[in-house]
């Protein structure tokens, strides 16, 4: 019976990471914005990632696979946003800014400086 409920609770959380991760990739696709791009990357692969790894988790039960899982969670979660800044912050020192929006123009049209 524990075997029956703990692969459900497994299963269930690795569907759910891989439907977290499918909505990141179509927001992805949609986004038209770099950095928008790089902030919903980041917290979809975190997201997706953590909710897929806690699933392998659960089925793994408690032995040597459930800390090499912990440990890799572990790592994922202290570098992906590291990671995210560093592409970000390398795009905007390259030059790399968004165009000014309708907001950021004057009423006489010229561009905030």
């Amino acid at each position: 019976m524990l075997g029956t409920v703990q692969n459900i609770i497994g299963y269930t959380t690795i569907v759910m990471g891989i439907f977290i991760t499918g909505f990141g990739v179509f927001a992805v696709l949609t986004l038209q914005s770099f950095y928008a791009r790089i902030v919903i990357t980041s917290k979809v692969e975190a997201m997706g990632f953590v909710t897929i790894t806690l699933g392998a988790m659960v089925l793994a039960g408690p032995n040597v696979s459930f800390l090499k899982l912990a440990m890799i969670l572990l790592f994922e979660l202290l570098t992906v946003a590291v990671s995210a800044h560093a592409i970000a912050r390398s795009a905007w020192s390259s030059g790399y800014h968004l165009p000014k929006s309708k907001i950021d123009t004057q009423e006489d049209g010229r561009h905030d400086q």
